[in-house]
């Protein structure tokens, strides 16, 4: 028979045994993340140390181009420079200076960026440049949807830039199917009638470098710009539902003028200032909201308020819609 002193000791042991059988599986386990997390920080400072690399080489490839007069590959369309009329002024044969070339190689490497700051889809590409001295171009962008027989462009933006090749967008235009025309979504067009030079990105492996249907001319004015006395909530639902925010915004200041009080084009107006990151215009839209429902105002609506308010950096106006938002 077993003492209770021996069932002690052997409890011990047992216990000993099982302890440092644990510590060692502990100890491995450790090891083996240590191992997993330091293979995959040695991954990510190989992959930094890349990019890293090829963006000091881009650079150094735009700073060499600006100072040693080479010439890229880019091709100057073979057609002379035109007018927004379509009026040819000069037979001059033209080439791509080092200008030029170091201005498309800098954009080329924003392409990302450009297409997500104007909500177009990342498929699309930058096919054709139009400069105009000193210091303005317009890019027109292809995204591959046009229907059969439509060769113009589908978008086009207007930048001005400075001697870093810092971009400043100063018009972004949308071509209009059905009329075949540019409308204006943003800002203007001031230059209808300048003389440009015309450029295929030699990256660009596209067909939209006809000259038909517009592709030689700027964008004309918008479709909304010109005198609009109807629109139709469909309209307005239709080119928010088509992320065409710019179109959905000035389709429904015409339709807010006769219908102030219409809570779903209130709606759309506030989403679209939003994502646009006018964060002023949203929350004035939401306002109008709680000024109509009252003490009906949507829950999910402040909530919204409470979001836009803390990236605007208005706190007050972030506290006050965060007490709605739990509130309700």
């Amino acid at each position: 028979m077993i003492s209770k002193k021996n069932t002690i000791i052997i409890c011990l042991c047992l216990f000993s045994l099982q302890s440092s059988v644990f510590a060692d599986n502990i100890s491995d386990i450790k090891t083996s993340l240590s191992d997993t997390i330091a293979k995959l920080i040695q991954q990510y400072e190989a992959r930094i140390q890349t990019l890293e690399t090829e963006n000091a080489g881009l650079k150094q490839t735009i700073i060499d181009m600006k100072g040693s007069g080479s010439v890229m590959t880019s091709s100057v369309l073979p057609v002379r420079p035109t007018t927004d009329s379509g009026t040819s002024v000069s037979s001059t044969q033209i080439k791509t200076g080092t200008k030029y070339d170091a201005l498309i190689t800098s954009v080329n490497g924003q392409l990302g960026t450009i297409l997500s700051e104007n909500y177009l889809p990342g498929y699309s590409v930058f096919g054709l440049f139009e400069f105009i001295e000193p210091n303005v171009f317009f890019l027109s962008i292809d995204d591959g949807n046009n229907p059969e027989g439509v060769t113009a462009f589908k978008t086009k933006i207007l930048y001005t830039y400075d001697a870093d090749f810092h971009l400043t967008k100063i018009g972004l235009f949308d071509l209009d199917y059905a009329s075949q025309k540019y409308r204006t979504l943003f800002w203007s067009n001031p230059y209808t009638k300048t003389t440009r030079l015309r450029v295929q990105n030699p990256l660009y492996k596209g067909k939209l470098l006809d000259a038909t249907a517009g592709v030689g001319s700027a964008p004309t004015s918008s479709v909304v710009d010109a005198v609009v006395t109807e629109v139709t909530l469909a309209q307005i639902q239709t080119a928010y539902s088509k992320s065409k925010l710019l179109d959905a915004l000035k389709l429904s200041d015409v339709y807010i003028a006769k219908n102030p009080n219409n809570l779903d084009v209130l709606r759309i107006r506030y989403r679209s200032y939003y994502i646009i990151g006018k964060y002023d215009d949203s929350l004035a839209e939401i306002k109008k909201i709680e000024t109509i429902q009252g003490t009906a105002f949507e829950r999910t609506i402040a909530c919204d308020a409470a979001v836009i308010g803390k990236i605007a950096k208005k706190t007050d106006v972030s506290t006050y819609y965060s007490a709605l938002c739990k509130k309700q």
